[in-house]
């Protein structure tokens, strides 16, 4: 059943692969390096108020639901509406961060697109945590293939027939739009939404927040440093380093493979068999590991080809950052394990904490060296947040379960019962 569902996952996240680092690389070659650097500035940027809406539900609905199949219409009733209210919140901070730092009505408008477009995803991430939260991943898989396949026919078609950024973000809209429509009509097909209470709502608000911060932290880190260096480098020092990463946050996605099975599950194991439990920790960790080399050996014989690939010539100065980004590759597919573990042992703080400091230490760094040293140092503080964060992890499981759930070389090294 595990290597099933790893499978269907497997197919799910490779779609929202090619969808993701397919459309950039698309867009990489047809927009100046300038534009380039302008578009991925302002996706960062509606990415981080799109944070904020998401609140961290993908995360809970999946375990809410793991744990109570029967409670879907509720949660996600509940849900549906948190975040609607949060959106009516952040549209007036966004306009008011995009009037603080001056941004042009180009950038501003193509941000405002991206943001809704990124916030229409978050309404469809709902629905499919809770395809993941029931195990339904073959549901999970049909709304990613047509969400990603709508965006790859037109998004790119856009931006060749126009060449504009604020053009390409409307589109970027408009597909996922239908994206959300698809997974709202297989949703219906057996449940249903009603409107809660506000009091059952700011309740739920509430109960969501450690999720909400740990979730806001655990992904600021990759953009915040973006928003830092706008003013500090040039567009096209921009677009090098966020074609770097891109490749980050798209192979993040194989991220969500991990997460979509083994977190209801060990959710499931730590409140009924706990043998079960440190037997399938073991047999995770055994792969994030395996993975975890496989990536950080290939990105690194292969940097030229991927970069070449990916964004074209232009962008191979890329090159000389791409072993940071491998280490970084690799300690994300390690620390996703032990992310798991925080998450159902009612860690969130830990893990938001974590990911604060992390923040701190790259906000620091970032305005003391990248003005003397430019966009290639973002890369170094990067790493450095991410060992901290990952080293962070190990040590707070260790210290809840006095273990540091390493699988013995034997296992690493063996091919049988990978899964």
């Amino acid at each position: 059943m595990i290597k099933k569902n790893l499978i269907l996952s497997f197919f799910s996240a490779s779609a929202k692969i090619v969808g993701g680092i397919g459309i950039v690389s698309i867009l990489a070659r047809v927009f100046t390096l300038s534009d380039f650097g302008n578009f991925t500035y302002s996706l960062t940027l509606g990415t981080v108020f799109a944070l904020i809406v998401d609140y961290g539900y993908n995360i809970k609905v999946i375990k809410d639901v793991s744990l109570n199949h029967d409670n879907v219409n509720t949660i996600v009733s509940r849900t549906f509406l948190s975040k609607f209210l949060l959106l009516t919140l952040t549209i007036p901070a966004f306009f008011l961060v995009n009037a603080i730092t001056k941004n042009t009505n180009e950038l501003l408008i193509t941000g405002l697109f991206l943001f809704l477009s990124l916030v229409a995803f978050s309404f469809t991430n709902t629905i499919l945590s809770v395809f993941k939260g029931r195990k339904e991943y073959m549901l999970d898989l049909r709304v990613v293939l047509v969400d990603n396949i709508i965006t790859i026919l037109i998004v790119p078609a856009v931006a060749l027939l126009t060449r504009s950024i604020q053009a390409t973000s409307i589109s970027f809209f408009l597909s996922k739009l239908i994206g959300l429509a698809f997974s709202f009509w297989l949703y219906k097909q057996e449940n249903n939404i009603y409107l809660p209470t506000i009091k059952d709502v700011l309740k739920d608000l509430q109960q969501a927040l450690p999720y909400a911060v740990h979730y806001w932290v655990g992904n600021l880190y990759l953009n915040i440093d973006t928003i830092l260096m706008k003013p500090m480098v040039s567009s096209e020092d921009l677009g090098i380093y966020q074609s770097g990463i891109r490749i980050i946050i798209g192979l993040g996605i194989l991220l969500t493979v991990i997460n979509s099975v083994y977190l209801p599950l060990l959710n499931e194991n730590l409140n009924k068999n706990k043998k079960l439990f440190k037997a399938n920790v073991l047999k995770l960790n055994a792969s994030v590991i395996r993975l975890s080399i496989i990536f950080i050996i290939g990105m690194l014989i292969f940097s030229k080809y991927i970069i070449i690939i990916l964004f074209g010539n232009k962008f191979l100065e890329l090159q000389e950052i791409f072993w940071i980004l491998a280490l970084i590759v690799g300690m994300r597919i390690i620390g996703a394990s032990y992310g798991i573990l925080l998450t159902i042992s009612d860690k969130q703080a830990m893990r938001a904490i974590a990911g604060a400091i992390g923040i701190a230490i790259i906000v620091i760094c970032d305005l003391l060296l990248i003005p003397d040293y430019g966009y290639k140092m973002a890369a170094y503080i990067l790493l450095l947040a991410h060992l901290f964060i990952t080293t962070f992890y190990i040590i707070t499981i260790y210290i809840e379960y006095k273990t540091l759930f390493i699988p013995s070389w034997k296992r690493l090294i063996s091919l049988k019962k990978v899964l």
